[in-house]
């Protein structure tokens, strides 16, 4: 399923990355239970003034070094696929039901358009009425010069 049309199916007026942006970060680390502290680091952002005290997000931060963890036993790389990320409309977010069923109904409305001509097939179609208007044109000019023709030898009869 491709979330961001199945959301436009949804909800037709949504535009998306302004209402709502669909996400999918690839495969991703998830830490298992108790392996955060082993893989804790603190990083040090800038230095604090004298005298003051060094604040968390001002002066550091702690992050998770995924080179101090063992994959399978710390921590498993998951594949979590595409998820609604931000959702910015008034209307509730859809469930995974929901979605599923706006995703049906895009790919039926899909299947039922009329196919789009490449451009070849559009001159190909545009040749075609242009000769037939101009046939039409043609046998126009011809009856009317037919009439004139029988109207000029009642005149001079």
């Amino acid at each position: 399923m491709i979330l961001s049309l199945a959301i436009e199916q949804l909800f037709p007026t949504a535009e998306p990355n302004k209402d709502f942006e669909v996400w999918d970060n690839g495969p991703e680390p998830i830490l298992r239970p108790g392996a955060e502290e082993k893989g804790r680091v603190r990083y040090e952002i800038k230095p604090p003034k004298e005298g003051e005290k060094p604040a968390e997000d001002v002066h550091y931060r702690y992050g998770i070094d995924y080179n101090l963890l063992t994959e399978g036993e710390d921590y498993d790389i998951v594949e979590r696929g595409p998820y609604i990320a931000v959702w910015n409309l008034d209307k509730p977010q859809p469930t995974e039901a929901e979605l599923q069923a706006a995703w049906e109904a895009y790919q039926e409305a899909e299947a039922n358009k009329p196919p789009e001509l490449t451009g070849l097939e559009q001159l190909q179609k545009e040749n075609l009425l242009l000769k037939s208007q101009n046939n039409a044109l043609s046998e126009r000019a011809d009856f009317i010069e037919d009439i004139i023709a029988e109207m000029a030898m009642r005149v001079y009869q």
